[in-house]
């Protein structure tokens, strides 16, 4: 079995001591290992853990089972029958989305229900923050009954205790601070009315007051370690003729058809990406690429660092702009690697000089710390979530990186869309729905309309 580092031994020691607990730990500090060996030890005798992780992770959650060497079979939830019955050591895996399906919710209440469930581990702990969402009913229909283990690399703060309040509930444990929300309002803020709306604030001393009422079953643990410093640089690229058409042809399908709710709004956004990224999905003709002033840009820069002697990882929002960029990137590199929800990572090719390059998307895994040594990193494109942003970025800034500064150079096609989900994501869009609700895209689609979009030359 592969040893621990100190603060993994002390969570996991932590949290099993207290029959479940919550881990927040810096991201790149391995809270996996600690929390499957706690669960482990909690479940006993018992056969079934349930972990409960966003499908892209599954496979590191897999890997880590191998690696820990655990006699655990791991499964999907997909593959459990109605009434299942589990006479060895088993793993099933619950994607968060799944949670509210009433197949699932009554699968895992059988097997809660006939004692088969020893322990529940929920990655990604801040997905559940919310209380009062259906995930969240959901999840504490069944962790108010079980032990559970909550992961999380968003350490909270002072600014954040109703988030605290709603992953400690998450986990089954909200009788600790209060029974409701407007009870932990009440007895930790103060509201305030601003325009007719109530704002609520922590009273003094009301973070200290909550991290002591839940220090027992909570690890917190931010390594004291050099910081790296990171730089981020917008470059902008002019697009080319075709886009220009793609994006006035969209411009006014969207306004003449007022494609403005948030149904539909998703699919503007997601229109206007692909052509910033050169390439569109038809009905017709499948995936379509043509030529794209992002694509050139994107190679050109890569080029550029590959001469400081570093490799360089490239992020995408979509696995099409990973297919759309291997062609040109094999004319750089001999070979490329390509990191992807639930595809295995090719560590050996990724450690390979003469593999220099890898295309990866965002909502790829967080437990590959093979990019430490890469300070540069080039986002081609981004989805609509903040922790994929910051999960990307963090690979780069782990505590075993060599270098000083990590450099983030983010690619906009001017006339596009791509400022508004960079700027949107980089504030507070953490799902897709809150993304799309903070976008302007109808003050986009107006943008030229009086004056005729300006062709590049």
């Amino acid at each position: 079995m592969l040893e621990l580092d100190l603060p993994q031994i002390e969570a996991c020691e932590k949290v099993r001591a207290a029959g479940g607990g919550i881990m927040w730990m810096a991201v790149g500090e391995g809270k996996t290992r600690p929390a499957l060996l706690a669960a482990d030890s909690i479940a006993g005798d018992h056969t079934v853990i349930v972990v409960v992780a966003r499908r892209a992770a599954f496979f590191d959650w897999e890997t880590e089972v191998a690696t820990l060497q655990l006699p655990h079979k791991v499964v999907e939830i997909e593959n459990v029958p109605a009434n299942p019955v589990f006479f060895n050591k088993t793993i099933i895996l619950v994607s968060e989305s799944r949670l509210i399906n009433p197949i699932v919710s009554d699968i895992l209440a059988n097997l809660r229900m006939s004692r088969q469930i020893g322990c529940i581990i929920v990655d990604e702990l801040w997905l559940f923050k919310n209380p009062k969402a259906k995930k969240s009913l959901a999840l504490h229909a069944h962790s108010e009954w079980l032990p559970t283990i909550g992961v999380s690399g968003t350490v909270m703060t002072a600014r954040d205790i109703t988030d605290i309040y709603g992953q400690v509930a998450a986990i089954g444990r909200r009788a600790v601070l209060a029974r409701t929300t407007t009870d932990f309002k009440t007895k930790y803020m103060t509201g305030m009315n601003a325009g007719g709306f109530m704002q609520w604030y922590p009273k003094p001393g009301a973070y200290k007051q909550i991290m002591d009422a839940i220090n027992e079953f909570t690890y917190v643990h931010m390594p004291d370690v050099r910081q790296v410093k990171e730089v981020s640089r917008i470059i902008k690229v002019r697009p080319t003729d075709r886009q220009l058409e793609l994006i006035e042809e969209l411009k006014e399908t969207a306004a003449v058809e007022g494609f403005f709710e948030l149904d539909s709004m998703g699919a503007v956004v997601l229109k206007a990406q692909q052509i910033s990224n050169g390439w569109l999905e038809s009905d017709e003709e499948g995936f379509v690429h043509f030529p794209s002033s992002k694509v050139d840009r994107c190679v050109a820069l890569v080029e550029e660092i590959l001469q400081t002697g570093y490799k360089v990882v490239v992020w995408c929002a979509f696995k099409q702009d990973i297919i759309r960029l291997q062609e040109p990137m094999l004319k750089l590199s001999k070979r490329i690697a390509t990191l992807q929800g639930g595809v295995p990572f090719d560590h050996v090719q990724w450690n390979r000089s003469d593999c220099r390059i890898c295309l990866a998307t965002e909502a790829s895994g967080s437990s590959v710390n093979h990019f430490a040594q890469v300070p540069y990193a080039v986002y081609f494109s981004q989805d609509y979530k903040w922790t994929s942003l910051q999960q990307s970025k963090g690979r780069h800034t782990r505590r075993s990186s060599a270098h000083d500064t990590a450099y983030y150079l983010f690619l906009h096609t001017e006339k596009t869309l791509d400022a508004q989900v960079y700027y949107t994501v980089r504030s507070s869009a953490n799902s897709e729905r809150s993304f799309l609700k903070a976008m302007d895209v109808q003050a986009w689609v107006s943008q030229g309309k009086k004056s005729g979009l300006q062709r590049s030359k």
